[in-house]
């Protein structure tokens, strides 16, 4: 692949049934047999395999100036100054009009097994009457309405314009400099597009609720060989490089090379630099009830601020880990890992969904006081003192 994203690490437990007594189908000769499910771990975002000089490589030339709208700036933490960037316009700058409008390319996918098996985000499950893509457009995600943080009102956006008002709080509030400042995503849903994957690349398991039997493909496989050309047909749909694309899949995880490293829930990344540089994202809409702080749109609420934040997957930080998902030390600015698992519910058009609670560039940059929306570091207050450093 062209390049790597951030260092994943593990964030929960499934329930006890996943992956147990489900046989492998017989396979033809000649062909692999569909691997099963045996790990009971779970992971947001992707542990791959970008070598140390494509990283070296990317953090050099950040994704400020190409074609998506973002901004990059220095901020100095202790006597380390680290250079950043995020989509949308500088919170920082008074703006003439604060607002940034994303275009945001929606492809439902369905995966086809080769012994017949699919999992199909238009298609409803005995858990849910409604199915995964119209539980995703009709959701916080893509849908405004009012927020308060403690109390506090951030004013009305999508749940991750929301969290951005809340944590750049100081510039956004009615009397910053940029009270007006948002960065919306605007829907565009395209067909559904079914993905034939070979035995090679597939496993299965059980899940709780949902159809009852989890998808799984390895991630390589599918970054390597669906991801362009899924890319390029979205391309005569209308994406250009200013745009966000964001693949959706329905109980459907990945592993990375073997079963042994499932489950990938989702992960955001970007492929080219410069004038090629296109960002995009994977979630699934987990209706399976049985991964651990994780539910509906959790997972898309998680990968979705992080491009936002860390379009490129490597916005520098000082160590911070042993927290959430994060077993071990990790220095970047991926505001959904240290909180993985911690969720709310919003009530949203008569669903109650689930959101992902996120951390602000103040907790990771060890601001005091926090930018944030009522000095917190993260959007419902788990956080209220800065990131312990990491050894």
């Amino acid at each position: 692949m062209s390049r790597r994203l951030k260092a994943t690490a593990i964030v929960a437990t499934l329930g006890t049934a996943l992956g147990l007594g489900i046989a492998a189908p017989a396979a033809t000769a000649g062909q692999a047999r569909i691997g099963r499910i045996t790990t009971k771990r779970v992971h947001l975002d992707w542990a791959g395999h970008r070598t140390a000089a494509q990283t070296r490589a990317l953090a050099a030339q950040p994704a400020a100036g190409t074609p998506i709208q973002d901004f990059s700036r220095n901020i100095t933490d202790g006597a380390t100054t680290f250079n950043y960037t995020m989509i949308g316009k500088d919170p920082f700058v008074a703006q003439t009009k604060p607002k940034t409008n994303i275009k945001t390319y929606l492809q439902p996918v369905r995966i086809q097994f080769a012994n017949g098996h699919f999992w199909d985000p238009t298609v409803a499950d005995r858990c849910g009457a409604t199915n995964a893509l119209t539980r995703t457009q009709n959701s916080p995600i893509f849908v405004a309405q009012g927020w308060k943080f403690g109390g506090t009102s951030v004013g009305k956006g999508q749940y991750v314009d929301a969290t951005q008002r809340a944590g750049f709080f100081d510039q956004t509030k009615s009397t910053g400099i940029n009270p007006g400042y948002h960065v919306n995503l605007n829907l565009i849903t395209l067909p559904k597009v079914t993905v034939n994957v070979p035995n090679a690349s597939a496993a299965e398991g059980t899940t709780t609720c949902g159809s009852g039997i989890l998808g799984a493909i390895d991630i390589n496989y599918w970054d390597n060989n669906v991801v362009p050309g899924l890319l390029t047909s979205m391309a005569a749909s209308g994406l250009t490089k200013k745009d966000f694309p964001l693949f959706l899949f329905g109980n459907l995880v990945m592993y990375d090379g073997s079963t042994v490293n499932c489950c990938i829930l989702g992960y955001h990344f970007s492929r080219g630099s410069g004038s090629t540089f296109q960002s995009y994202g994977n979630a699934m809409y987990d209706n399976t009830g049985d991964f651990t702080g994780s539910a509906d749109i959790s997972v898309l609420t998680h990968e979705v601020s992080e491009w936002m934040d860390d379009p490129n997957g490597v916005n520098p930080t000082k160590p911070w880990g042993n927290i959430g998902q994060v077993s071990g030390c990790q220095g970047n600015l991926e505001t959904g890992d240290p909180l993985s698992g911690t969720v709310h519910p919003r009530a949203l058009n008569g669903k109650t969904y689930t959101v992902q609670e996120l951390a602000f560039y103040s907790w990771f940059y060890h601001q005091n006081p926090s930018q944030g929306v009522n000095g917190w570091f993260s959007n419902f207050g788990k956080f209220t003192v800065d990131a312990d450093p990491c050894p």
